[in-house]
């Protein structure tokens, strides 16, 4: 079952013409760095990669539940490779991309997801086919929480499924 989340949430033209500069990019790869921990120059290597810069996290998180080097990740994903069945190459389980978010937490562009966890039994998680933009947000709503210090439900709304997290991490540094 195919959750084309993003698809479901066109960005709009605002979010569209903001582009997060190069000092935003390089906090936001200082604070993926730190999260697995890597290098800078390994974080660089990675930029080098046609990627979207808020790829990188989740590059780092396959290669590192996977036990395989972050380079063999990004180039199935460069050579264009959805999230998904780069999951399903590296057997890495949906539930470590679950985020728990507290009770009443407004989860908006991600309620279809957790719909689907919550429908699916877990033994069956493998089927579920996430978008890209889901594997990202989950990944990126973890990392960023964790290192920057705030709740996962605050790097949730700030994203609220417009943008890209370097401009997330942007914000909620600030």
């Amino acid at each position: 079952m195919a959750l084309g989340l993003w698809s479901a949430f066109p960005l709009p033209l605002e979010a569209q013409r903001r582009v997060p500069d190069l000092a935003a990019i390089d906090a936001y790869h200082a604070t993926v760095g730190r999260a697995f921990p890597v290098s800078s120059d390994e974080v660089g290597i990675l930029a080098e990669w046609p990627l979207r810069a808020d790829e990188i996290a989740v590059v780092l998180f396959v290669a590192g539940n996977a036990g395989v080097s972050p380079d063999a990740v990004a180039s199935l994903r460069s050579s264009g490779g959805s999230w998904a069945s780069i999951l399903r190459t590296y057997s890495v389980d949906l539930g470590a991309l679950r985020v728990s978010f507290p009770g009443g937490t407004s989860l908006g562009p991600l309620e279809e997801t957790y719909r689907t966890f919550s429908a699916t039994p877990r033994t069956s998680w493998a089927s579920i086919d996430l978008s890209d933009q889901t594997v990202i947000a989950l990944v990126n709503i973890r990392i960023l929480a964790r290192e920057v210090g705030v709740t996962v439900g605050r790097v949730l709304r700030t994203w609220d499924g417009v943008g890209d997290f370097v401009l997330v991490h942007q914000r909620i540094t600030r």
